[in-house]
């Protein structure tokens, strides 16, 4: 279980961080993807583009380095069931859109139900990384070794 979670944990992270990627260089176009969603208000849009990537970044980072898992897999965990709500609402809306998960271009892939199952599944990682993680080849048991040494 263990082994597992550390897989999950480090899976995540990657996962965030190369989602963040093209969302951090083009927060103009990241800020069209998440208008189309029609769920925030106009006047927190341009703020969630320029800030929500890089939350996505750093979280991803602390997670495949072992640094402040339990918060990192408590972000990511909020953001996922967020992100489910999202997909599960423009997907009973009909709308044709990019869901800005991984690129920013719109004229990427339209979401699908299996765009809503990946964060299902993700989110099932994330929630056994939060219960059996156990710092395992993390920073932070690093440190703790070397204190107690």
């Amino acid at each position: 279980m263990r082994w597992l979670a550390w897989v999950f944990r480090v899976a995540l992270g990657v996962v965030f961080i190369v989602a963040s990627l093209d969302k951090v260089a083009h927060p103009d176009q990241f800020a069209v993807s998440i208008a189309n969603y029609h769920l925030v208000p106009h006047a927190l849009i341009n703020l969630m583009a320029i800030c929500l990537p890089w939350v996505e970044l750093l979280t991803g980072a602390c997670l495949v380095l072992g640094l402040w898992t339990r918060p990192g897999l408590l972000v990511i965990d909020a953001l996922l069931a967020v992100f489910i709500v999202a997909i599960i609402v423009a997907l009973r809306r009909d709308l044709d859109i990019s869901c800005g998960c991984f690129s920013t271009d719109p004229a990427a892939h339209g979401m699908t139900r299996w765009t809503l199952y990946w964060d299902i599944m993700w989110l099932g990682m994330g929630l056994h990384a939060m219960a059996f993680d156990a710092g395992l080849l993390s920073v932070t048991s690093l440190f703790r070794r070397r204190g107690s040494a």
